[in-house]
């Protein structure tokens, strides 16, 4: 009487290990053919949902892949434009979330050479998000290097265009499109420490836009009638990259992007 369940709880634990078997290679996949499939570029994604057994599989694919040249840590966007992912389990000890405690970092974007100053190890606890978190905008992520890099490839929806940046950070990606001669571009954040950083890495990649008042960073806080006026909108384009992860946020960033966006607006996100 007692066999049939055991056979059967055997089968269940059977039935886990082989779709548990299934996702790994399934992401083993991902990591080895994306590259080739996508042609040059590879871009990485954050996850701490994936269990440990799975986190070991993916940090000796990315181990791997770098070893074997198919695949890079700067994150970028094919060329046509076809969207590619690679997982990253995410960890404060990894060296892609390193990088963000530099105080500088530079990259090389559409061949261009900037720098962009960091402050990940000045957060404090008294100064945090309207979120409840520590300022996120003190260092650049990942989403903020694949837009700026596609935004390169494609410069004429930039150029002689008024660009509005909402939560830019450190405004490396409208330091980029800067570069791409916009008639006005504005980078956007709520906090005044990382809207200092952002001024500072304008004047620095781009000083002669900076001085002419062609490039800047203004406080916008989401859903603030008052904030989107002072911008005299609507824009041309309005950019973002990673600008949001809090569910709570959603609605008042909506009513922003309606509040600065018009009919004719592109709108281009990278998350």
């Amino acid at each position: 009487g007692t066999s049939f369940p055991r056979e059967r709880e055997k089968e269940r634990s059977r039935g886990r290990k082989r779709r548990e078997g299934w996702r790994q290679r399934v992401f083993l996949r991902l990591m080895l053919v994306g590259p080739a499939v996508t042609s040059r570029y590879v871009r990485y994604r954050y996850t701490q949902s994936q269990s440990a057994s799975l986190q070991k599989v993916l940090v000796s694919c990315i181990f791997w892949c770098q070893v074997l040249g198919l695949a890079s840590c700067n994150p970028a966007m094919p060329v046509d434009g076809s969207a590619c992912t690679a997982v990253v389990p995410f960890s404060n000890t990894n060296p892609w979330v390193d990088s963000f405690r530099l105080k500088t970092r530079n990259f090389v974007i559409g061949g261009t050479p900037f720098v962009i100053n960091q402050a990940w190890d000045d957060r404090t606890e008294e100064d945090p998000e309207p979120t409840g978190m520590k300022w996120t905008g003190a260092a650049v992520w990942d989403a903020a290097v694949v837009l700026s890099d596609f935004l390169c490839t494609r410069k004429s929806l930039i150029e002689d265009k008024r660009v509005l940046e909402v939560g830019s950070g450190l405004a490396l990606v409208s330091v980029v499109a800067a570069s791409l001669l916009p008639a006005h571009i504005i980078a956007t954040d709520y906090d005044e420490h990382v809207l200092g950083l952002a001024r500072g890495n304008l004047e620095r990649n781009v000083p002669e836009l900076a001085k002419a008042g062609r490039a800047e960073a203004r406080q916008l806080s989401w859903g603030s009638e008052e904030d989107a006026a002072a911008l005299a909108p609507p824009f041309d384009v309005v950019i973002g990259s990673d600008v949001v992860y809090r569910e709570e946020m959603f609605k008042p960033l909506l009513k922003t992007l309606q509040l600065t966006m018009g009919e004719h607006t592109l709108l281009v996100l990278a998350h």
